[in-house]
């Protein structure tokens, strides 16, 4: 009866209605379905076009009205729920809080999608390996870059915001050999560990995000991380990260649920009216 608490549909980059969605999800034996959609960015940060995951029409009135109706419509079959994934810009706090009060969410993911840099101009870390690397000399540097990611991933997670952390690592998008950078390095795990002691302190939950399997052959966060992460009792959700038809499977839910006990977790979490809700595995 679990299901992926991390789906996107038409509302923003996804491939299906937000009414297939629930009927996929209806089909598979889920017993929740969750609409987390990209929320638009504001105009000042659109302008830049540094972002493929944020449109401007994305999470529309059209979009809204039709998750309202899909919750009555099917509340006899499957426990619909109003998420989103925000993702994070810095210094951008207060239009966060702002956009947050608009909606009654029952969930809300904070992610990592694009990095600032000493002009406050982002860059985007899903842009091909090449680009990548370009944007990581605007930050003196792969070493500089990841703890900058970092850096504003801690504040992300200390802003208070958000339910869980999405996608921790996605930084090694492109590092499936760890040719970029080493994760056994002392300085990447310093990183690493001051981000699960925070989201520790601020009682927030962690995704294991199955789109890490997808592009760099291991979940995001990597399974040290969600080890380490169970060390320090911090509550996990599992998110296929799903935006086309193929990935909504029940194989992918197994595979997120396996390595889920490979950490040592027995439970993962959900959420409701922003309220944790826990389940056993």
């Amino acid at each position: 009866m679990l299901g992926s608490t991390h789906n996107h549909s038409t509302g923003s980059d996804g491939k299906l209605s937000p009414e297939e969605l629930v009927k996929k999800a209806i089909e598979l034996g889920w017993g929740h379905v969750y609409f987390t959609d990209h929320y638009p960015n504001p105009r000042s940060i659109l302008k830049e076009k540094a972002v493929e995951y944020h449109d401007e029409n994305f999470f529309n009135e059209n979009y809204l009205k039709e998750i309202k109706k899909l919750k009555k419509e099917y509340k006899d079959k499957i426990e619909v729920c109003f998420g989103v994934e925000f993702g994070w810009l810095d210094g951008y706090k207060e239009w966060f809080e702002k956009e947050i009060k608009k909606h009654d969410f029952d969930y809300i993911i904070g992610s990592i999608h694009d990095i600032f840099d000493k002009n406050k101009k982002p860059h985007a870390m899903e842009n091909g390996k090449g680009n990548w690397l370009k944007s990581s000399e605007n930050f003196g540097g792969i070493k500089k870059y990841v703890q900058e990611c970092y850096k504003q991933t801690k504040n992300l997670v200390n802003s208070g915001l958000f339910d869980s952390l999405g996608h921790l690592d996605y930084i090694k998008v492109y590092n499936e050999n760890q040719d970029l950078f080493s994760e056994d390095s002392d300085w990447y795990k310093k990183e690493v560990l001051e981000i699960l002691d925070l989201i520790k302190k601020n009682k927030m939950a962690l995704e294991i995000n199955h789109g890490g399997i997808r592009k760099c052959k291991t979940t995001f966060p990597s399974l040290w991380i969600l080890k380490q992460a169970k060390k320090r009792n911090i509550p996990i959700t599992l998110g296929i990260d799903a935006h086309w038809p193929g990935h909504f499977d029940n194989k992918i839910m197994e595979e997120l649920i396996s390595i889920a006990k490979q950490a040592g977790y027995t439970s993962v979490v959900r959420f409701k009216n922003r309220k944790m809700i826990e389940e056993k595995l």
